[in-house]
Parts: C-alpha cells; structure tokens; sequence
C-alpha cells in the first residue's frame, strides 16, 4: 500500500513563461457600447419587464 498508484502522475511544476498579459488587451468587449446598442438594452429589459408580468396575468386570469 507504500507504492503509488501505476494510474498516478505527478503534477508539472508550472513555469514562467514571460510577462503577464492583461486581461483587458485579450478581452472582446473593450470598445464601449455605441448610442444605439445602449438604448436597444434598455429596450429589450423594458420588453422583459413588461412581459414577465404580463404573460403571470394572462396565466391567472386563463386559471392556471
């Protein structure tokens, strides 16, 4: 019971492989929203907003 495992393999040692990129030159969204893209967000939470009451309403008054 000494003996490891023949299944078990020591973990690498994790080496430096040069500087540290920041995460904010390697992320997709570092352009700001344009004027338009804000206000289609606003609109589609209002939309979502609207209807999540909406459609429990509709649900209460179908009997469910």
């Amino acid at each position: 019971m000494s003996s490891p495992s023949r299944h078990y393999r020591p973990q690498a040692t994790p080496r430096f492989r040069g500087p540290v990129r920041s995460a904010a030159s390697s992320s997709p969204f570092t352009k700001p929203l344009s004027f338009r893209a804000k206000v289609m967000d606003v609109c589609l939470v209002a939309v979502w907003g609207a209807s999540i009451p909406g459609l429990l309403w509709l649900g209460s008054m179908g009997g469910f």
